[in-house]
């Protein structure tokens, strides 16, 4: 069973990136903006965006 579900709209723009563009967004995501989530802290200077995209999607704005 998945964990987590994507939407077309970010499957496309992931396809449109090239494969070292693709690679730095994995590495963000698991070196930056999961970690940030597991410990509930502010996210660093460089994800505030995803701060803001994060507390939408759970309701928190």
């Amino acid at each position: 069973m998945p964990t987590f579900e994507t939407c077309p709209r970010f499957t496309a723009d992931l396809q449109h990136l090239t494969p070292a563009q693709r690679r730095r967004f994995r590495r963000v995501v698991l070196d930056a903006f999961v970690p940030d989530l597991r410990t509930n802290r502010p996210f660093r200077p460089g994800l505030r965006e995803a701060r803001e995209f994060a507390d939408s999607w759970r309701g928190n704005r």
